[in-house]
């Protein structure tokens, strides 16, 4: 049911991109990086109750290096049509496009891995459309070695996630670069959902 939902919504979106003017983020419909600060006002202090959580999808670029631009903007709006049908069935939630690969959800705490585990799991049905049947055999998009000898092996697109779901020794215009910096450092490894806690906090 989840799939046929966010196919519903990328038709939508096409049909609301013929006005570029109706929405903030053209490519996916969903509340551009204003919004996500704005909302933040409201979620940040009530940290615990409600969650943050950053999400990318990972491992794309090694998918455009093997495959090509192509199918690049409907991998980024299945992404974004899956986060938000599975994000609004949690009251009060918000699903926001943070930049090209990259989301910022926000929910209360109970229903965050919950839901970020329904969407990955649907993403990770549809991204096995775009690969090869031996690809998809093997889980690896690319495999080189490197100048010193070591082998380096990139999977299939996934999404990944970093969340707050507490209070933190942050200020809140400091979490999301923390977030990111974190994001960047598990993507290309096997940890998908990491909790954020505060020894993983670098200060200005």
């Amino acid at each position: 049911m989840g799939l046929v939902e966010a196919k519903k919504y990328i038709q939508d979106l096409h049909k609301k991109q013929n006005n570029p003017y109706l929405w903030p983020d053209y490519l996916t419909g969903l509340p551009d990086k204003s919004a996500i600060i704005k909302e933040m006002d409201e979620v940040f202090p009530t940290a615990g109750e409600y969650s943050i959580s950053y999400i990318r999808i990972a491992n794309i670029q090694p998918y455009l290096l093997k495959y090509g631009p192509d199918k690049h903007a409907e991998i980024i709006q299945w992404a974004a049509a899956i986060l938000k049908t599975t994000y609004d069935k949690c009251p009060h939630s918000f699903i926001g496009a943070f930049n090209t690969h990259d989301f910022v959800g926000m929910c209360k705490t109970k229903n965050m891995v919950k839901l970020f585990e329904e969407a990955q799991e649907m993403f990770r049905k549809k991204a096995a459309a775009y690969y090869s049947k031996n690809d998809l055999a093997k889980g690896i998009t690319l495999s080189f070695d490197k100048n010193d000898g070591e082998k380096v092996s990139r999977g299939l697109m996934k999404l990944i996630a970093v969340v707050a779901d507490k209070k933190l020794k942050v200020k809140k215009s400091q979490l999301i670069r923390n977030m990111t910096r974190i994001c960047e450092a598990i993507e290309g490894t096997k940890d998908e959902i990491v909790v954020m806690n505060n020894d993983m906090i670098l200060k200005d």
